[in-house]
């Protein structure tokens, strides 16, 4: 049966097709050496640096832009005025974005995650792990792959609503982050090119492609 919170919340992904520009990002030696994914930044130290496959950066010029290095992203300061609440486990930290001619943008906005949230109900999901009931692999933990999203209501019901509306889920081989409806309205209300959404109660892994 599905619960409510399956049906509010909504995973995010690139969306390629919509856009005529690269909208992934790569991250430079120094962001990848700050583990901004796993790890709390601290402000005051330097900003993280991506660069874009595109020929310039006309399409982050906009009011309401955004950028991925998968499953985290990055997006203009006006767009993350508007989603800076409610993160579980996460902030904006400052970011500069390159172009392939060596000019770059500032005031960028990455999202740094540093504690996922355990509201998988494995119970009712679909995920593979391995058959013969391993749980580690040369002492490195095994996470489910995960087909099919099941959340846990004790878990979600424990934190307001206003402190998780964006978060990275735990427990799974890809940390997805996972958004609310009301900021997926967000980013439709503004017409936020290059990013789709799927509904927790109907997405099967597969459909982001």
């Amino acid at each position: 049966m599905i619960n409510r919170y399956e049906e509010a919340y909504y995973i995010l992904y690139p969306d390629d097709d919509t856009v005529e520009y690269d909208i992934d990002l790569m991250p430079s030696p120094y962001t990848a050496s700050t583990h901004w994914k796993f790890e709390k930044l601290n402000f005051g130290d330097k900003p993280l640096s991506f660069t874009s496959d595109n020929e310039d950066l006309d399409f982050l010029k906009v009011e309401h832009a955004i950028a991925f290095s998968v499953p985290n992203f990055v997006v203009t300061a006006k767009l993350k005025k508007l989603l800076d609440v409610g993160i579980y486990g996460g902030q904006f930290y400052p970011a500069i974005i390159h172009d392939e001619q060596g000019n770059y943008i500032e005031g960028m906005w990455a999202l740094n995650t540093y504690k996922e949230l355990d509201c998988i109900d494995f119970k009712r999901s679909q995920y593979y792990m391995p058959s013969d009931g391993s749980k580690e692999i040369d002492g490195f933990k095994i996470y489910a792959d995960m087909d099919v999203y099941r959340l846990r209501e004790d878990v979600l019901d424990a934190i307001p609503e206003e402190e998780r509306l964006i978060f990275q889920v735990a427990g799974a081989s890809v940390n997805e982050v996972f958004v609310h409806k009301r900021v997926v309205d967000i980013f439709k209300g503004n017409k936020v090119k290059g990013v789709k959404f799927f509904k927790v109660s109907e997405f099967s892994d597969g459909d982001q492609h």
